[in-house]
Parts: structure tokens; sequence; C-alpha cells
């Protein structure tokens, strides 16, 4: 009997149901207006941005398609995801900018079209996606730094963990015939490189300079979320090492208590590490793709492995929630039935090495 077996007969439920469980709470949450609005502490005008409301549309319709492709209820609220997150991308706060602040409307752009991609490919409103596809490559491009990357948070530097999704998001485009340039995916593994530590920990944002020390007191313990994603992006733009990718996998259990430990809690990055609430689920998600990057003899135990820690913080009513907003609950549900499904959710095509 397996240990996340015998963990779930703890729990009273049967592992077999925790996706079924999970997304019949996900088609609870949406909203009148066909959204899951993913909610933190920053505000546009006292309102949840719209970056925001189609990013965690696009996440939690996205998780359904993947999840609960026959169920009749599942399919309904992704078509009316779909169509908010059509419709809202017009929304003139949406255009690419590149003005340097903060602004979360790139994870709006980067998520909606990782939801257009699957859509497309599940034959979802194929006119309406396909005018849309790359019109957000276009924006990504756009709002691209100067020397490669993305950040949110300003233009002075990339951030690791917000380039290695947007840079995912641009090889699914690619898969799909969209011209991509390849210099910007190129750029990408660049500053991934650039901003690896030699213990395998990547910078939360910045890059190591030529000859520099590639030491920092962040290390692994603090970037435990992120290095699978980083890793795994590596991997897929070509370059990284499968050892890497496992090495990060062996630093999310190893450091997993570290994350836990601001889990649920008020503030963003405090802490010894200054590790954010919403890295939890974050880096459970992007574990359980890193997995994927492994031989697949491999795969198996580390699943075994994943399933147990992803079950200890499960709540009552078989959701997850990393914040203590209640609309975060969907964004936590939804980057953990991504985790679970494993080889279901479809990886972007790598880049040929």
């Amino acid at each position: 009997m397996t240990a996340a077996f015998l963990l779930a007969i703890l729990l009273q439920d049967d592992p077999s149901t925790l996706v079924p469980k999970a997304t019949a709470q996900l088609v609870s949450m949406q909203e009148e207006s066909g959204a899951w609005p993913y909610e933190g502490v920053y505000r546009v005008d006292r309102e949840i941005p719209v970056g925001y409301r189609v990013g965690g549309t696009s996440l939690v319709a996205g998780a359904l398609l993947h999840a609960a492709p026959k169920d009749e209820k599942a399919a309904k609220a992704v078509e009316r995801g779909l169509a908010y997150v059509l419709k809202t991308l017009d929304d003139p706060l949406l255009e690419a900018s590149t003005e340097d602040a903060y602004d979360v409307r790139l994870w709006g752009h980067a998520t909606a079209l990782e939801f257009l991609c699957h859509a497309r490919t599940a034959g979802l409103r194929p006119k309406d996606v396909d005018a849309w596809i790359p019109k957000l490559v276009k924006c990504i491009v756009t709002e691209e730094l100067p020397h490669g990357g993305w950040n949110y948070a300003g233009r002075n530097q990339p951030a690791s963990f917000v380039t290695a999704p947007v840079a995912q998001s641009l090889l699914l485009a690619r898969g799909r015939g969209v011209d991509v340039p390849r210099d910007v995916l190129d750029r990408a593994r660049r500053v991934l490189e650039n901003a690896r530590t030699d213990a395998g920990a990547f910078l939360y944002s910045g890059q190591f300079k030529e000859g520099e020390s590639r030491y920092t007191s962040d290390q692994l313990a603090g970037s435990c979320a992120r290095s699978a994603a980083c890793e795994s992006t590596l991997r897929l733009l070509g370059g990284g090492s499968v050892d890497a990718v496992r090495g990060a996998l062996n630093a999310f259990h190893r450091h997993w208590d570290e994350l836990e430990k601001r889990r649920k809690k008020t503030g963003t990055h405090e802490g010894a590490y200054r590790i954010a609430p919403y890295y939890f689920y974050y880096g459970h998600r992007y574990a359980a793709q890193a997995i994927q990057m492994l031989p697949e003899a491999s795969r198996a135990a580390e699943r075994e492995r994943l399933i147990p820690v992803i079950l200890k913080t499960r709540d009552s009513d078989g959701t997850w929630n990393d914040r203590v907003f209640d609309r975060s609950r969907a964004f936590g549900t939804a980057m953990v039935v991504l985790a679970l499904l494993g080889d279901a959710v479809p990886l972007p095509p790598a880049l040929a090495r």
C-alpha cells in the first residue's frame, strides 16, 4: 500500500477522487460573469486588476479543460470562462505596455495565451481563439525587457519566476505555428542561465555578471518554489540538464517546510527567505511539471513522492488555498489539479537542441 493511499485513508478519501472533487469545487466557484478572478493584495483603483481577472480565469479554465474534458458542467464552465477571457482581452488596461511600473497585465497575457493554445487544440471557438493567439504573442514580445526576459514588478531587471512561465506560453504558441522570434526565446534561456547559482538556486530577479561568483545567501531554501520551473523551462529552451531538473525536485522536497511557513500568512515577501505565500502552489505545480522532464522510468516514483506532500495542505472541502483571500482558493486548487494530472497536461514543444 502506497504512502499516498495511506494518507488518503487517514483523510477519509480515495486518491482517485481528488481531481473530480476539486474540479467540482472549481465549477462551483465560477462567478456570474464567467470569471475566476485571482485575488491578492494588489489593487488598481481599489479593484482587482484586469490582469488578475483574466489570469485567474485562464488558469482555472485551463485546468478544467485538462481535468474534466467529458464532464458537461465543467465544459460549460470552461466555455463561459473562455467567453469572459476573449471579451476582457479587449480591455484597454490589457494593451501591451512597456511602462516601468508594477503591473500584472503580463501575467494575464501569458496565462491567457497558454489557455487559448490548449482551447484551440480542443477545438473551442477556433476563429476567435486563432485571432487572439498571435495578438498575445505580440504583446508579450513587446513587453520583453531590453536584454531579455520579463518582470511584472518593473523593467529594471528580469525575474526568473516570471520569465519561466512566460517563455513556456510562447513555446506553446510556437508549437501552434505562430511566429515567435527565436532570439526572444534564446534571450529567455540566457536570462535563466545567468540567474542560476552554482548550487542550482535561481535569483528572484536580476543576473550574475560575467566573472562574478555565483553564490547568493538566498540559495536553495529561498528558491525551492521556482527552481523546478526554471530548470524545466531551460530544458524546453534547449539548455539545462536532466540532473539539474532532478536536483530542483530534491530541493523542493528538502526545503518544503520553508514554503509551508508562509502559506496562508498575511503580507508578501517576509520571513527568512522573503518567500511570498503565492509561491506555495506555484512550486507544487512546477515540481509536477519537472517530473515530466525526467526519463519515463523515473516519473512514477517521483509522483508517489509528491502526492503525500500535496495532501498535507488540502482543506476539508477538497480544495487548496495558499492565501488569506477566499477567491485565491480557485488559483491554489487549479495549480494543484494541474500537478495531480501529471502527463495529462501537455508540455510545451521544446526547441531543437
